[in-house]
């Protein structure tokens, strides 16, 4: 049987690849659950529970701002976490993410109304939206380390998908959890019914930690701390990478836009102005978190055989050309070809992307400061896709109307793509070692 030539000299891996998979997978299960949870309840009650004395729109844009607070500390996570992630442990870290998302998602559950306690209300809720953001910040750069660094080098891609994957099953989880307590009686939901989403998340959190609690600090890490790389982690990944932490934003920026345009801007095109069906598209976009998670682990696989840099430039192609097919649909009102589409955008293009990037990233960065700029790199694509949905309502008034969204979203992933094919590379073929010291040294 061959040996694993990115094993040699490296302590024996006690962590199996699969629990290290399972633990990223159900890690950013309930990071992307919670964080799901709170967008659905700043639409539905915060803006009533938690804003008096102004109109209900402008109660409604409050609670929309704390959302997008969440999203502005998201970088800073990155960047906490991923110091501690490099310099103390991917172990430590991915344990201290789930723990601030767990604990200021359930004490929003126990959070007094403005009725209660007045201006106070707001302020506590911002500062636990803000707990959020920072553990987002630091979650997934952290899930992705701890499945692709516990994984045999010639399947990297593979166990590395299932951390991603993890996003979208947390998304469906929320969804459905709502979807089920929005069948109270308005009164009761209004009062203490919206609480059990938040509340019922203590579970799921108390099973993320535990499983946690039992993984092995990743070998890469292992063999870095010995030969004692580890230094400065910030430094050195802004005065050594800047240009790799660029490419990762411009990567990840262009994917993420597409999937904010079709979730987020084109539920409200659709059921607006094309006439579709809300709970239709709910469905739809359900439909495409289900086949990302279905389909990311067989896009990882498919890397581990032809490579990584070639498939996410195809895949980022390939999502921004089925965007203008996805709004062709959406024009023609049929529910049926909009399925199609959507699948087509989410299986084939974005999980693409998605399913490779794990390992894509960690293969393009040295070990010891690794967490850090996938990290930041990452959040700050996060942040800069936020603002997708606005800028694309804006541009749907121009000549082309909403084939301009597309026009200005493939131009993006024609950016994120020369990003993947020059700046960024895979530091291995299959079967070779994970870094190449020369080009460690190089940045």
């Amino acid at each position: 049987m061959p040996t694993d030539v990115a094993s040699a000299g490296r302590p024996a891996r006690r962590t199996s690849p699969k629990r290290a998979a399972t633990a990223a997978f159900f890690g950013s299960v309930i990071e992307y659950y919670d964080l799901v949870a709170y967008g659905t309840a700043a639409a539905l009650v915060f803006g009533d529970l938690f804003f008096k004395g102004v109109t209900s729109h402008v109660a409604l844009v409050l609670s929309f701002a704390t959302f997008a607070a969440g999203y502005v500390a998201r970088p800073l996570g990155g960047l906490l976490f991923g110091y501690i992630g490099d310099k103390i442990g991917r172990r430590t870290s991915v344990l201290l993410t789930i723990a601030l998302m767990g604990g200021a998602t359930v004490l929003m559950g126990l959070l007094p109304t403005y009725s209660s306690v007045g201006a106070l209300a707001p302020i506590l809720l911002v500062l636990l939206r803000i707990c959020q953001g920072l553990a987002v910040g630091g979650e997934l750069g952290g899930a992705v380390l701890i499945s692709v660094e516990h994984a045999p080098a010639h399947r990297r891609g593979f166990f590395g998908s299932f951390s991603t994957a993890g996003a979208q099953a947390g998304t469906l989880l929320a969804t459905a959890v709502f979807s089920l307590v929005t069948l109270m009686p308005s009164d009761d939901f209004s009062s203490w019914g919206w609480r059990l989403p938040f509340l019922g998340s203590a579970v799921i959190v108390l099973v993320g930690i535990l499983i946690r609690y039992g993984l092995e600090e990743t070998p890469d890490f292992e063999e870095s701390k010995a030969s004692g790389r580890v230094r400065a982690p910030l430094r050195e990944a802004f005065t050594k990478h800047p240009g790799k932490i660029v490419a990762i934003t411009l990567v990840m920026a262009g994917m993420m836009s597409i999937w904010y345009v079709i979730t987020v801007y084109s539920l409200s095109y659709a059921t607006g102005s094309a006439g579709i069906g809300k709970t239709s598209m709910l469905w739809i976009i359900a439909a495409a978190n289900l086949a990302i998670v279905v389909m990311n682990p067989v896009w990882g696989a498919l890397s581990d055989r032809v490579g990584r840099s070639k498939l996410i430039t195809v895949g980022l192609l390939l999502e921004g050309a089925l965007l203008f097919l996805y709004f062709t649909a959406v024009d023609s009102g049929s529910v049926g070809f909009v399925l199609v589409a959507m699948l087509l955008v989410a299986g084939v293009g974005h999980a693409m992307v998605n399913g490779i990037f794990p390992a894509f990233i960690a293969e393009s960065l040295p070990t010891e400061v690794r967490y850090t700029a996938g990290s930041f790199g990452m959040q700050m694509a996060g942040l800069i896709a936020g603002f997708a949905p606005l800028v694309a309502v804006s541009l749907e008034k121009s000549p082309l109307g909403v084939f301009t969204i597309a026009i200005a979203c493939f131009a993006f992933c024609l950016l994120g793509g020369a990003a993947a094919s020059t700046v960024l590379r895979d530091r291995r073929r299959t079967g070779a070692p994970t870094e190449d010291p020369q080009s460690v040294l190089a940045g």
